[in-house]
C-alpha cells in the first residue's frame, strides 16, 4: 500500500480571510492526492498554490527507495528553463538585454553557430537552429557549450527543442551580469522569495526508469540553466506565483513570456501557453505548462494566470504516465490534476 504524507499548510492570509481560502487549498491538495494515489506506479511530491495558500504533499513508493517528502530538494529538470527566461526578463526590464539582439553581441569571441544572427528570443522559443542535444553528460562538468557544435538549422527557420538554447542563454546572463547563474537565481528570485536554490555537486541515482531499474548516473551541473536547478516543490510553487502575480518581472516582459505562438505549438518563451476547455468548475482559460524530464525523474508545472492557481508534481518512477492536455481529449492523469487542484474535487481515475 503507498504511504502518504501531507506537509502541514501555512496560513499567510489576515485572519478574517484565512478559514475559506485554507479550506479550498487544503480540497485541491486532497483531490491531487487521492487522484496520484489512484494512479499505478505514481510516487513523488506533489502541490497546489491556491488562494494565498501552499499545500505539499509527496506519495511514497512501495518499495521504498528514492525516499521524497514535501522538505525534499528534487530535481526541477527543464523547469529550470523557465528559471532562465525569468532572469532574462529581469535584465530586459533593467534594460541590460534585449530579446532580439544577437547574441554575439553579449558573447564577443563565443564560438557558437550563427550568434551573428541568433537572438534571445529566438533562444528561449528554440527557434535558434542549434543542435538538439538533449542528452546529459555521464562524467565531471566541464564547459556544456562542447554539447551543442554545429547548427542543424538557419535561425529562426522553425521550431527544434533542445538544452543548448537555454545553454547558451546562461553564458549571455553571466556576461552582462559578472555573477554565475546560481548566484543570479538565489540573489534576484531566492533571496526576494525566501528560498534557496541549487545545483548538483556529483552525479546523481534518483528515480527508476520504465522498465523499474534505476536510472543511470546524471551529472548535472553543466546544464545549470537548461534542467540542474533543484529545490522543493513548494519552491516551485512560490516562484509560480509571484511570477504569475507580477512580483518578478514587469507586466510587459509577463504578457511577453506567456504569449504561445501557435506556428510552434503554442511553444512561449521557455514555458507553453494556450487556453484550452479543460471542463469541470474551469472551462476555458489560460494554461501555462513547463515539463521536465531527465533519467527517470518526470516533473509537471502548470500555471493558472488568470485564475492565480499553479500545481507541481514530481515522479521518481519513470511508469508514471501523465498525458497531454493539448491533445483535447479531455482525459489523463495531468488534466484530471488541473481540475482536482482548481475544483478541489477528484477526477476518476
Amino acid at each position: 500500500m503507498k504511504s502518504l504524507k501531507v506537509a502541514r499548510l501555512v496560513l499567510v492570509l489576515s485572519l478574517g480571510a484565512a478559514g475559506a481560502q485554507a479550506q479550498t487549498a487544503a480540497e485541491g491538495l486532497g483531490a491531487m492526492q487521492a487522484r496520484l494515489a489512484a494512479s499505478e506506479g505514481y510516487a513523488g511530491v506533489f502541490g497546489v498554490s491556491r488562494g494565498g495558500q501552499t499545500g505539499v504533499a509527496s506519495i511514497a513508493r512501495p518499495d521504498g527507495a528514492f525516499p521524497v517528502d514535501p522538505s525534499t530538494p528534487v530535481r526541477w529538470a527543464s523547469v529550470s528553463k523557465m528559471i532562465t527566461a525569468i532572469l532574462v526578463f529581469q535584465q530586459i526590464d533593467a534594460g541590460t538585454l534585449a530579446l532580439d539582439t544577437p547574441v554575439a553581441t553579449y558573447l564577443p569571441g563565443t564560438t557558437v553557430a550563427n550568434a551573428d544572427r541568433i537572438t534571445l528570443r529566438q533562444l528561449l522559443g528554440h527557434r535558434s537552429g542549434l543542435a538538439a542535444e538533449l542528452e546529459t553528460p555521464d562524467g565531471p562538468p566541464g564547459d556544456a557549450l562542447q554539447y551543442c557544435g554545429a547548427a542543424r538549422a538557419e535561425p529562426g527557420s522553425g521550431f527544434f527543442y533542445n538544452n543548448c538554447d537555454t545553454i547558451v542563454v546562461g553564458k549571455v546572463l553571466e556576461a552582462v551580469t559578472g555573477r554565475t547563474f546560481l548566484d543570479l537565481v538565489n540573489s534576484r528570485i531566492g533571496a526576494p522569495l525566501g528560498l534557496t536554490l541549487t545545483l548538483p555537486e556529483g552525479p546523481r541515482v534518483e528515480a527508476t526508469m520504465e522498465d523499474g531499474s534505476a536510472e543511470p548516473r546524471i551529472w548535472l551541473a553543466d546544464f545549470g540553466p537548461a534542467g540542474g536547478l533543484y529545490g522543493t516543490i513548494g519552491d516551485m510553487l512560490t516562484i509560480d506565483m509571484a511570477l504569475i502575480e507580477g512580483r518578478l518581472i514587469s507586466a510587459a516582459s509577463l504578457d511577453t513570456m506567456l504569449t504561445g505562438d501557435p506556428a510552434s505549438g503554442y511553444a512561449a518563451l521557455s514555458v507553453w501557453s494556450y487556453a484550452p476547455d479543460l471542463g469541470a468548475c474551469i472551462g476555458t482559460t489560460r494554461l501555462v505548462e513547463r515539463y521536465g524530464e531527465i533519467g527517470g525523474v518526470q516533473v509537471r508545472n502548470f500555471l493558472l494566470p488568470d485564475l492565480k492557481v499553479a500545481l507541481a508534481v514530481y515522479s521518481n518512477d519513470h511508469r508514471t504516465t501523465f498525458g497531454e492536455v493539448w491533445q483535447g481529449q479531455g482525459q489523463g492523469l495531468s488534466i484530471d490534476l488541473i481540475r482536482a487542484a482548481a475544483c478541489g474535487v477528484p477526477p476518476a481515475a
